[in-house]
């Protein structure tokens, strides 16, 4: 997989208003042919929860989770709050977050559930944060929140890893609703639930907090992935042992 590739500031931009574009294409074609534009598969796992909502869905390709089911996040009240032990506390909107440094990689999502898939990751590195707001050398944790009520807490040098991304652009779209549109997580050495989605804030601590899952459920506050077995979706569920840390099958590029 190598290291994330570099992309050049503006180049998002670029992305972003052609996938725009496609978008418009698609819903002038879908009020000529509705029958075939809107036909799809219901592959909600609650069929008592809306249809626009965000909840677990069991994808062929890629499964959906989410611990809260949520209706998504609402763009004109969204804006990135990074604070705490800091020296420069900011607030970024969306479009401050494609000035950044961006990198590109392809890297695996390993849930505890057993499955894992693979996609193409586009974001920056927290390092650019980090420089932005200036933390106190006694913090030496971070806690972030979601739109969904979900949080997580990290310590500061698992953040700093290389392959660590904080991720606008997935397979070269724009993040969707399910995957964590506006701003996500991809840490590809922790299982998926330490992945979290739909960001809203970081904040810089001197003590670890809990996760959500560590007060909820039978998860563990670090989730780095261990020794066992894989069922990877993009390889027909076949079994397949994992070393621990971040997965890589004979079949990723």
């Amino acid at each position: 997989m190598g290291k994330p590739t570099k992309i050049k500031k503006g180049e998002a931009f670029q992305f972003v208003r052609r996938d725009f574009l496609k978008l418009l294409s698609f819903a002038g074609l879908s009020t000529f042919l509705p029958g075939r534009a809107s036909a799809k598969d219901d592959w909600r796992n609650d069929k008592n929860i809306p249809k626009q909502y965000i909840q677990n869905r069991d994808l062929p390709d890629f499964h959906i989770r989410s611990a809260n089911p949520f209706m998504g996040v609402d763009m004109n009240a969204w804006g990135l709050a990074i604070g705490g032990m800091v020296k420069n506390p900011v607030g970024l909107s969306y479009e401050d977050l494609f000035g950044l440094k961006m990198f590109t990689q392809v890297s695996r999502l390993k849930c505890v559930e057993c499955w894992s898939a693979k996609a193409e990751w586009q974001g920056f590195q927290f390092s650019e944060l980090v420089e932005k707001v200036q933390p106190d050398p006694a913090a030496k944790f971070v806690y972030i929140q979601s739109a969904d009520s979900y949080y997580e807490s990290f310590a500061i040098e698992e953040l700093l890893r290389p392959r660590v991304l904080f991720v606008l652009r997935m397979n070269g779209k724009s993040l969707s609703k399910d995957h964590g549109y506006p701003l996500r997580l991809i840490a590809p050495f922790k299982y998926g639930y330490k992945n979290i989605k739909y960001i809203t804030s970081i904040k810089f601590m001197d003590t670890r907090k809990r996760n959500y899952w560590a007060n909820s459920g039978p998860y563990s506050v670090d989730g780095t992935i261990q020794p066992g077995i894989d069922h990877p979706l993009d390889y027909n569920k076949k079994p397949l042992p994992i070393n621990g840390g971040e997965v890589f099958h004979f079949f990723d590029r």
